[in-house]
């Protein structure tokens, strides 16, 4: 498989949803949804997604077999949306020390030596990659250490029994939320991930912040990483540029504010792509 527990293999999921599960070539079919060519500026489009692969960190991921044939056609459809968008680039969560790597693997998909995996990168990056003639793929990832379960445990062992409570009482509807993702339908599960109501989630980690000096490093972490993971997308990023970014649903927020806050970077929504035909 092209994706495998090596260089191709996710990082460590978001850090929403690692601690509170996930809410969830040729020209493209579609209409391309807005004009992402007059200006030189480089584009950035921002897919937040899920482990498509079903595995999980923290909560328990819900069980959705990406290779079965309906939402090998629901994948082929999302593909075709994202086309629309004509990216020059698709810049993936894979960490950038391993780029050679997944090049490496992508080379040999593309020559028939391997075969497409279940996660995101496989089948949605690659696909995309191998219909638009990209030469390769992007590793922007940086990873850091986030003790989300030294939190907890500091929170129990003083006695801090409401912050402890609210922590599992989220958990329980996030996880219920998660196990529904079978459920629904790809893109509707996306239009939720990538909704300005998910991306309000991450004020927990402020709300939190009360949790001793520990809760404050994680939170520090937490922006140091996508910082780190902003400056590698920044670093690719040339003057007529198109870029798709595909990443954990999690580090939506953050990365979509900071290139909606750079001066040489414009944001494009990712709604009207994933919009429902009428």
């Amino acid at each position: 498989m092209l994706s495998h527990a090596g260089p191709l293999a996710r990082s460590s999921a978001a850090l929403v949803l690692a601690l509170l599960g996930a809410c969830f070539g040729g020209a493209p079919s579609h209409q391309v949804v807005q004009d992402t060519t007059r200006s030189s500026t480089p584009q950035v489009l921002i897919l937040g997604t899920h482990h498509l692969g079903g595995s999980g960190d923290f909560i328990g991921a819900a069980e959705d077999d990406i290779l079965s044939p309906a939402r090998q056609r629901e994948v082929a459809e999302l593909v075709d949306r994202l086309a629309a968008f004509r990216p020059t680039k698709i810049a993936v969560e894979v960490q950038s020390a391993a780029d050679a790597a997944l090049n490496a693997r992508y080379r040999q998909f593309l020559g028939g030596g391997a075969t497409l995996g279940r996660n995101e990168v496989d089948q949605i990056a690659a696909r995309l990659a191998q219909r638009l003639q990209h030469r390769r793929l992007y590793a922007i990832d940086h990873q850091l250490d986030e003790d989300i379960q030294g939190v907890v445990q500091w929170a129990a062992q003083h006695g801090d029994t409401a912050f402890v409570g609210g922590v599992r009482r989220f958990v329980a509807q996030m996880q219920a939320a998660n196990d529904s993702v079978p459920q629904l339908p790809l893109l509707e599960t996306y239009r939720r991930q990538n909704s300005p109501a998910f991306d309000a989630l991450h004020s927990k980690y402020l709300e939190m912040a009360r949790v001793g000096s520990g809760w404050a490093d994680v939170v520090a972490k937490r922006y140091e990483r996508n910082l780190k993971i902003f400056a590698n997308l920044a670093r690719i990023a040339e003057p007529g540029d198109r870029i798709l970014v595909i990443y954990g649903a999690g580090h939506g927020k953050l990365l979509r504010e900071f290139v909606r806050e750079a001066e040489h970077l414009e944001l494009v929504d990712i709604q009207p792509y994933l919009a429902e035909r009428r």
